[in-house]
């Protein structure tokens, strides 16, 4: 890992913990940095989460939210839910949105496998893959924010974060991270008032809890007010901050913007269950490929939630691994 990045990470930590302390309580800003501390070590190790996790967590998601009420209640009571937005043009209407900031041709094999599997499952709409050169042509984005990213106080990450709901702000359709592998047909998905992978039950790491994901959004064309009042909550953040106080903002930003909007809160309820094993494939890369697993997964779940940020062998015990399988295209 990049030591400069280590600096950085460990130092905004440090600001937002401080942060939360003087809106909240140093209690509660010392357990949300635990809890931080416990999606890292879940993540990158696959640890369970236990019941004392689990509590941590939880008390992580209701500090935050009411350190984000207790600087913007006033803004989120006063903003005009019912704005009309701008007419779109059609053109771009009911896309599927990727985003590769460097291009495809320059993705892991991993991510050009995935994205392939997108463009095969898309059968009656467009695929649109943005990039670094060509993301402004889809979608306005304010100068300041741009500068904010070029200037290294907006993340790549979270710039990403920006740029999706700012699209579907705009034009609704489907936006997916460019690591999903897909195995049917999501043309539904593009179709449906509101769309995000929905796992009640799930794990606590997100406020989510399951209940959506942002890497998986999508609206109709009169549904745009969802994202663009996300989008703006993110505005009026970035407008009066230069840091981030936690990396799953989106999320906070999503579970608010319901509370305080009955119909944004309505939308999201009426998304039924669905992609159930999203997380099960990448589990098994690293495994010998095996048939009977893999149309075990498929039956229920389209979408796979893969990453390329680490690194899978393509052999195993003398056989192609579930990795090998997908990146010789032969994984169907």
């Amino acid at each position: 890992m990049n030591i400069n990045h280590v600096i950085h990470r460990t130092a905004e930590e440090c600001h937002a913990t401080a942060e939360l302390a003087k809106h909240t309580s140093w209690p509660q800003a010392i357990n949300t940095f635990r809890a931080k501390l416990d999606i890292q070590v879940m993540s990158r190790k696959n640890n369970p989460e236990t019941p004392a996790i689990t509590s941590r967590l939880m008390r992580k998601h209701k500090t935050v939210l009411n350190y984000l009420e207790s600087r913007y209640a006033d803004f989120y009571r006063r903003y005009d839910y019912a704005q009309p937005l701008p007419d779109d043009d059609p053109a771009y209407q009911g896309k599927v949105w990727l985003c590769w900031w460097q291009g495809i041709d320059n993705a892991p094999a991993l991510v050009q496998r995935c994205v392939e599997s997108i463009q095969r499952n898309v059968k009656e709409h467009d695929v649109i893959i943005l990039t670094d050169e060509n993301y402004r042509r889809y979608v306005d984005i304010p100068d300041w924010i741009v500068e904010k990213y070029h200037n290294g106080i907006i993340s790549r990450t979270h710039f990403s974060d920006l740029l999706r709901l700012c699209i579907l702000a705009e034009h609704g359709g489907l936006w997916l991270d460019a690591t999903f592998y897909c195995a049917h047909p999501i043309d539904e998905y593009v179709e449906l008032p509101l769309f995000s992978i929905k796992r009640p039950g799930y794990d606590h790491r997100s406020v989510a809890c399951g209940m959506f994901a942002n890497y998986s959004l999508s609206c109709s064309y009169n549904l745009r007010y969802v994202f663009s009042t996300i989008r703006d909550y993110w505005f009026e953040y970035w407008r009066t901050n230069d840091f981030l106080i936690d990396y799953l903002l989106t999320d906070y930003f999503i579970v608010l913007a319901q509370k305080h909007n009955p119909a944004i809160a309505q939308a999201f309820s009426n998304i039924k269950p669905n992609n159930p094993r999203c997380d099960d494939l990448v589990k098994s890369l690293a495994s010998p490929f095996n048939q009977q697993l893999w149309d075990g997964l498929k039956p229920e779940t389209s979408l796979f939630k893969l990453t390329w940020k680490q690194s899978f062998t393509p052999i195993s015990n003398g056989r192609k691994t579930f990795y090998a399988q997908l990146c010789d295209g032969q994984l169907q």
